[in-house]
């Protein structure tokens, strides 16, 4: 019979709270309970919100700091929410391997609002059995994926080799199964998780760590997907002709238009603005698929030529998402896009130069549209070159960027505290694609270089003229 604080089977309660320890007490290591099939009164903090994980049942979890406890009955009282404080009145027993609490009433308090901190499983836990009915979190690659239990699952390997392997459990009663996309995942795929540890044994199955998901967030996707790389081949390519022939389409179409709203600054802006944006937005794109096509192959060469082209389409893309946001649609501010630049570029080298310092002095300054492009391109050719050979020996490598606004010129300066250039160095006879790079980049922004030979390390100077 419903009550005001839950339902109520006819049953005799007992007259005090039992401790977890008490209840979770199991002294000679048979994995039942010493008080199994005794009537407790148990309070702790709810991990899981009523109704989550079953639609028809009571199928949940209370804890404290230590323990965990699951509980189950084939009725259903009053809804409770994550942090809400649980008095539960039952028998404990054992269901296909799990010890759980078959609740005859229950009472929520939902003023506590408590939350926990998960318990993080790694490929160095032994012992998971004291995790059992608490908030795990761990991460893993997809060794297998199958149905069991009314639900489906995915085994997480923490790492090669590891016999701990859980199964990050959705069941088919789930009040949002049809949220999960279960489908776009396969064997390999490494992924994130979050949940609610639990048990399972049958004949067929055999003995099973489950961690129960609650919400979508629950589960996320450590990197891509193989699904998306079905065909990539292929999708690249015709991606790349459809660019192509978009632009070219776009073009005319720009061309046309323009002669329309040639008496109308405002059409013409919105217009502009469209452009830059779906540039920049198709630039991403082809840089996405670089970076896709690069996990494909082990050639280093190859791998680096990718990141190469990669880090040049998005030196560009980042002027078109200026180019979008200012209000001219014709001058960027060059101090603003060189930082922004130089951030996105040192990112890619996180992982391999950690211990380079960026530092930045930056006049403020404002340059036409025509001469950004090489600028950019220019910038991100010297930057990256001193990522990959400036500090290879260096125990704390000082990359600097300065510019210098002098009215109608810029002097632009990038500079690396690295090992410094052979002293026969000379861009015209060298016959690197960065050197080619470079002085063509130059030649486009009307630049004069000169290289500080005095400088202890690599610094390269360019007067340009900013309109």
């Amino acid at each position: 019979m419903l009550g005001p604080t839950g339902f109520s089977i006819a049953q005799t309660a007992p007259d005090s709270t039992w401790s977890f320890p008490t209840v979770l007490l199991d002294t000679d290591n048979d994995d039942t309970l010493d008080y199994a099939d005794q009537h407790i009164r148990i309070g702790g903090i709810a991990n899981t919100a009523f109704s989550q994980i079953h639609t028809t049942r009571l199928s949940s979890a209370i804890q404290n700091d230590n323990y965990g406890l699951r509980f189950y009955s084939k009725m259903r009282g009053d809804s409770f929410e994550v942090g809400d404080s649980l008095v539960l009145e039952g028998r404990l027993h054992n269901y296909n391997g799990l010890n759980e609490l078959y609740v005859d009433s229950y009472e929520v308090y939902p003023e506590v609002n408590k939350t926990f901190s998960p318990k993080t499983l790694t490929d160095k836990t032994n012992n998971p059995d004291r995790f059992i009915g608490m908030l795990v979190e761990g991460s893993g690659k997809i060794t297998d994926k199958g149905t069991i239990n009314n639900g489906i699952y995915l085994s997480v390997s923490m790492r090669e080799n590891n016999e701990f392997e859980p199964k990050v459990f959705l069941s088919n009663f789930h009040n949002s199964f049809t949220d999960f996309n279960f489908d776009i995942l396969s064997i390999g795929d490494k992924i994130s998780f979050t949940g609610v540890l639990s048990e399972f044994k049958s004949d067929l199955a055999g003995h099973n760590y489950l961690v129960y998901l609650r919400t979508p967030d629950d589960l996320q996707y450590t990197g891509i997907p193989r699904y998306y790389f079905y065909g990539a081949g292929g999708l690249i390519l015709l991606i790349f002709t459809g660019v192509i022939v978009w632009i070219i389409s776009l073009r005319r179409k720009v061309e046309s238009k323009t002669q329309k709203v040639q008496k109308s600054l405002e059409e013409k802006e919105i217009l502009l603005r469209e452009i830059h944006h779906r540039v920049k937005n198709n630039l991403s794109i082809i840089s996405g698929l670089l970076d896709l096509q690069k996990d494909t192959t082990d050639v280093e060469s190859t791998h680096n030529a990718l990141q190469d082209s990669q880090s040049r389409i998005r030196s560009m893309a980042l002027i078109h998402d200026k180019l979008y946001q200012t209000e001219s649609l014709s001058d960027i501010n060059l101090d603003e896009y060189l930082e922004e630049l130089v951030e996105a570029i040192s990112a890619t080298f996180i992982n391999k130069q950690n211990k380079v310092d960026v530092k930045y002095e930056l006049d403020e300054a404002n340059i036409n549209i025509d001469k950004v492009v090489p600028c950019g391109l220019l910038v991100n050719e010297l930057v990256v070159n001193a990522f990959k050979h400036a500090f290879d020996d260096k125990k704390q490598g000082v990359l600097t960027v300065k510019l210098q606004n002098q009215g109608q010129e810029a002097v632009l300066t990038v500079a690396d505290n690295g090992p410094g250039l052979p002293e026969n160095f000379n861009l015209d006879t060298g016959d690197s694609l960065g050197s080619m790079l470079i002085q063509t980049f130059a030649a486009q922004l009307g630049a004069e270089l000169t290289i500080d030979r005095d400088y202890k390390g690599a610094a390269f100077i360019f007067t340009f003229s900013l309109n």
